[in-house]
């Protein structure tokens, strides 16, 4: 292909830029969640993200362009270098996936020349031409600044996970078995040594058969994987969605941290016991042990080890959670029609906009 030929085949992308964080602290769920809505995307796109965490290329393919942003810098003044690029570069389209948003920076990209599409878990002062919220809590789904409902994308069909995961038909195997999964910060991180440290739930020989799994940013990987050999724990680190998939379907029961794991175990039927490691997770894990799809340690007691003990146990006997049709898996294939057709509507055909 000559140098006209390609130039005219960018010309036909729809140029999307991305404001997107991946490292210890945002954690790697949205980086995850975003890279398989483009996946699912047919029109053809040239990417940019502008973003911070050495894991935002371990997601993302060779011909994407990334813009760095200083760690340091507020969210206000990375909104404003991203919109400074996306003027540059001549964008056609935002896509904000980043927690820490302020109403001041919706508002900036909401005034800006560009459409706007958020990902967004909690509702509030976002402003968006369209808006996916996964989350199951309607508290979560409130948007005073968008008018009506037009453009609001809410609740667990729209839970922006893999569809690997609504695809594992879990039954319970023979031998009793224990998934934990470990998400991003600095707690989740604590809790991981905690559970393989001194006073660790797995000294009993109740769990023949243990797997670990945790982030590539997860900050103690060395202390963590001694701690595990010597609890005969196996360790794995940055595996492919895929096979974490495949790992909810082939153990009794799995032990979480909040975030989008949990989706991720309700669509695969893992039986899950969730720690909410942040307090912005205790609601969430509140209501799926409210509607009897999984266990709730709660924020201080995923810290006590013997608590931690019996909830496996008793996950064991009476397991919890069967496949549920709240999560299907399949929201990431519906937000990325609905993006084609915004895509087709709003950016190739300027005089509807």
């Amino acid at each position: 292909m000559n140098s006209e030929q390609d130039a005219a085949d960018i010309s036909d992308r729809t140029r999307l830029f991305i404001r997107l964080d991946a490292d210890h602290h945002t954690g790697l769920g949205h980086a995850a969640r975003v890279s398989e809505i483009l996946r699912h995307i047919t029109g053809p796109l040239d990417i940019h993200i502008c973003g911070s965490g050495a894991q935002l290329s371990l997601f993302f393919s060779d011909n994407i362009t990334f813009h760095i942003l200083a760690k340091n810098a507020s969210e206000e003044q990375k909104c404003a270098i991203l919109l400074d690029l996306a003027k540059k570069h001549k964008a056609d389209l935002l896509l904000i996936d980043q927690p820490g948003q302020t109403a001041q920076s919706w508002e900036a990209y909401h005034n800006s020349a560009f459409p706007v599409i958020a990902i967004d878990d909690y509702g509030g002062a976002v402003q968006a031409d369209l808006v996916f919220n996964g989350t199951i809590l309607e508290d979560y789904h409130h948007y005073p600044l968008i008018s009506g409902n037009n453009g609001l994308y809410c609740g667990g069909e729209y839970a922006l996970l893999n569809p690997v995961f609504g695809a594992v038909n879990w039954a319970e195997p023979a031998s009793k078995s224990l998934l934990i999964v470990i998400g991003g910060g600095d707690r989740a991180a604590a809790w991981a040594m905690a559970l393989t440290g001194d006073q660790s739930p797995f000294l009993s020989p109740l769990y023949p058969k243990i797997t670990m799994v945790v982030g590539g940013a997860f900050p103690e990987t060395g202390a963590l994987n001694l701690a595990c050999e010597r609890l005969g724990i196996t360790l794995q680190q940055n595996i492919p969605q895929s096979q974490l998939a495949h790992l909810l379907g082939q153990h009794s029961c799995t032990l979480i941290t909040g975030g989008m794991i949990v989706y991720e175990a309700l669509a695969s039927g893992c039986p899950a016991i969730i720690f909410p490691q942040e307090e912005n997770l205790m609601r969430e894990a509140d209501w799926f042990s409210d509607h009897k799809m999984a266990l709730n340690l709660g924020y201080d007691g995923g810290m006590d080890m013997n608590l931690v003990g019996k909830m496996i146990a008793l996950s064991y006997h009476n397991p919890t959670c069967i496949k549920q049709n709240i999560i299907d898996g399949k929201g990431v294939i519906r937000a990325a029609g609905i993006i084609d057709d915004f895509c087709a509507i709003k950016i190739k055909d300027p005089k509807t906009i």
